[in-house]
């Protein structure tokens, strides 16, 4: 049994195209929700919250962390 009924024809050049555009669309809404937790991140650090604390709400390496706040740092210093 075909997967595709048989009035419809298959267009790979079409199918390829909204493949390429689903992928960009997943990446640039992927990008959009780390900036909001980059944000969220040096906004908690800016509170006072620790960067373990920080670490710990978001479950990501303490490291990870260290560096999105370290980055904001920089580019406050370097203004």
């Amino acid at each position: 049994m075909s997967r595709n009924p048989p009035s419809r024809m298959t267009d790979p050049e079409g199918d390829n195209r909204r493949a390429l555009k689903l992928a960009a669309t997943a990446s640039h809404r992927a990008d959009l929700a780390e900036t909001s937790r980059n944000n969220a991140i040096r906004f908690a650090a800016d509170a006072g919250a620790s960067l373990r604390e920080i670490a710990a709400a978001t479950e990501l390496p303490h490291m990870t962390v260290k560096r999105i706040v370290d980055r904001q740092r920089e580019s406050t210093s370097s203004d």
